[in-house]
């Protein structure tokens, strides 16, 4: 039977987390003592000037960096994975909300994505999950009092260790949106993310709104590096069905780059039928306007 207190992936992934709450930590004490740091979606959200958000980056930079040495270490274990856990919870708090009012500006994380807009968030779900990950696993280990992997018998210290380097590493990067070399695709979910980005977009919401909106499904086609979706026009007839051809296609950086035109008639080939999220931004705006 597993002991959950000394088996080496639980008390990996605990020692990740607080691996990486360290280095987070120490990021936010160097940007401290450079005086930047400043201009983050989190300090919109708590409405700081740039005075108290150093102090305020500074205070919380020390108590990240303390309670993730405390927990890499294994003293206190107990109490030091439940202060991981409350920081992890109020991280998933600020964040969350960061996103619900859509304050421009980055997270201020060790991983930042930049937005691609001055007055687009850059704070993503998976800074969300990523907060959401490291509340769990303090909770976990304060829970069931896990060791940590210097601690462990010398058959398990090695893999906890190798659980912990893997587990920071993939947490620290989680956000950077990391993507194909050739095509610049995003790794996870290509087709998803990308018709998002084309929803979002304002070429495609200013077509769209010219054909009074468009469906909530979509035909795509993948054609080399370029990503091509056909958005029925809203209210076409069969017999005049038109369609909101899109093209996307990536810069090196990874920034979209759109082609549109309106279509006459269905692309000829194997095309896929996707449905369009009918929560996304773009198609509520369609909604509006198909109404209007």
């Amino acid at each position: 039977m597993i002991d959950p207190q000394s088996w080496p992936p639980l008390c990996g992934a605990v020692a990740g987390c607080g691996a990486l709450l360290a280095l987070s930590g120490a990021a936010k004490l160097v940007r401290t003592a450079r005086g930047t740091g400043g201009g983050t979606a989190v300090q919109k959200a708590l409405r700081l000037g740039d005075v108290r958000w150093r102090n305020f980056q500074a205070v919380a930079g020390a108590a990240e960096l303390a309670v993730g040495l405390l927990v890499c270490a294994g003293a206190r274990h107990t109490a030091a994975d439940a202060l991981m856990a409350g920081q992890g919870m109020l991280f998933v708090a600020l964040l969350s909300y960061v996103m619900r009012k859509r304050i421009p500006g980055d997270c201020g994380c060790v991983a930042r994505r930049r937005p691609s807009s001055p007055g687009k968030s850059a704070t993503t779900r998976w800074a969300v999950a990523r907060a959401g990950f490291i509340a769990l696993a303090g909770g976990a280990g304060a829970a069931v009092r896990v060791h940590s992997p210097s601690a462990l018998p010398r058959s398990g210290e090695a893999l906890g260790w190798a659980v912990a380097l893997a587990t920071s590493a993939l947490l620290a990067a989680v956000d950077l949106g990391p993507r194909t070399p050739r095509c610049r695709r995003s790794f996870l979910f290509p087709v998803r993310t990308t018709l998002a980005e084309v929803t979002g977009h304002s070429v495609y919401q200013a077509m769209a709104a010219s054909l009074g909106g468009t469906g909530e499904r979509v035909l795509f086609r993948k054609a080399g590096c370029t990503d091509e979706f056909w958005f029925p026009a809203h209210g076409s007839g069969r017999d005049g069905q038109r369609y909101l051809e899109i093209k996307a296609s990536r810069a090196a950086s990874g920034a979209l780059a759109l082609r549109a035109a309106i279509a006459e008639r269905a692309p000829l080939g194997k095309v896929r039928t996707l449905p369009v999220r009918p929560g996304s931004r773009g198609i509520r705006r369609n909604r509006a306007a198909a109404k209007a």
